[in-house]
């Protein structure tokens, strides 16, 4: 009995650690996903603040010219085109930053999300092992609940008829016996007789 409630002991620790070690694999790519998310988004909010400011700035500078010198109309105008080329291409760049950062998010929350579903179904299997452990050493616990007073009885019947046999036998014996023992006294009387007779 003592066997089966270590087993069962020990299937139950083994359950319980998997589950706990489950949940905290869980929580683990939880918190993980969620530092991921949070330097993403500090990222973005840092790029387009600073492609605000260089738009701002690029936007003070060319009011600053125009406004000071409104006789230079072509180079006014050529001041106007190498702006919205500029802005055009931090615009671009930001653009960029956002898809690649947002790409090695995604790819990083992939790779959490395999990892976490490995450790799941390890964590599962473990479950399983432990619970079919737990399953079948509870129901051997059981089953020798019930048959230990069966075996007792089992085991006196046997033993009863083993006595009884061992009687059987010496009863046997000793008819047996008796049976020789009359058989040499029948004899010897009849030699007995014999012998007096002639």
């Amino acid at each position: 009995m003592t066997r089966n409630q270590n087993k069962v002991n020990d299937a139950t620790w083994s359950l319980s650690k998997s589950v706990h070690e489950s949940n905290q694999a869980i929580a683990d790519s939880f918190v993980s996903a969620q530092e991921r998310n949070m330097k993403f988004a500090q990222s973005i909010f840092e790029n387009e603040v600073e492609l605000l400011k260089s738009h701002a700035d690029q936007t003070r500078s060319f009011m600053e010219e125009f406004v000071g010198e409104p006789e230079k109309s072509q180079a006014f105008f050529q001041t106007l085109a190498n702006s919205a080329v500029a802005a055009q291409e931090r615009n671009v760049k930001f653009a960029q930053n956002l898809l690649e950062n947002g790409t090695e998010l995604l790819k990083s929350h992939t790779e959490s999300t395999r990892t976490l579903m490995q450790t799941l179904a390890e964590q599962t299997q473990k479950q399983q092992e432990a619970f079919q452990t737990l399953a079948r050493e509870t129901w051997d616990a059981y089953m020798g609940f019930f048959s230990s007073p069966l075996s007792y009885y089992q085991q006196t019947l046997e033993t009863a008829e083993s006595i009884a046999w061992e009687g059987v036998e010496t009863a046997q014996k000793i008819t047996r016996q008796g049976m020789e023992a009359a058989q040499k006294a029948t004899h010897v009387e009849k030699q007995t007789v014999d012998s007096t007779k002639k």
